[in-house]
């Protein structure tokens, strides 16, 4: 488990004299705390894929953080942003077939966001629908799956219920 940690950093500020009112972490220093916990996460991924091993984000760690802050004693301003599970790979794993990657022109932006309007989106996502699937019945199902998940509306409210630890508010 990978925890986004800004406590040692306050912690070690309030044992300076800084000459100066020290203030609370707020909701910048968390995504940036965030950030850098992303950043060492996927550092090990590619270490680990280096040395010939196979790893997996598991994704309930934002929307069951209370449970998971209470188990690995997490206080406040520590967060657990992601985890991760290593593993050989099996012969099964190693020759599936991969995702369609999207083309760059769909993902790299230069000089600036460009907006792709339905027309784009289609283009980029529609190679990943499966044979005898259509377009739409797969964006339904994935935006079921995902976006409008259960999953996704708890860890949208855990999140936000850590977030208050971080507010001036």
């Amino acid at each position: 488990v990978f925890c986004a940690d800004y406590k040692r950093w306050f912690d070690l500020f309030k044992t300076l004299d800084l000459g100066e009112k020290l203030r609370r972490p707020g909701e910048g220093d968390f995504l940036l705390a965030m950030s850098d916990t992303v950043i060492a996460a996927q550092s090990a991924v590619v270490a680990a894929d280096a040395l010939g091993y196979g790893s997996c984000y598991i994704g309930d760690i934002m929307e069951n953080c209370e449970a998971h802050r209470e188990l690995l004693h997490l206080p406040r301003y520590v967060f657990p942003c992601c985890m991760l599970v290593f593993g050989y790979p099996t012969e099964q794993q190693l020759q599936r077939t991969k995702p369609v990657r999207a083309a760059m022109h769909h993902v790299v932006h230069e000089n600036g966001y460009r907006e792709m309007d339905a027309a784009d989106l289609e283009a980029m996502l529609t190679k990943n629908v499966a044979p005898g699937n259509t377009y739409e019945n797969w964006i339904t199902a994935f935006c079921k799956r995902k976006y409008n998940s259960e999953f996704s509306r708890e860890m949208s409210r855990s999140v936000g219920e850590y977030l208050k630890d971080f507010s001036d508010k």
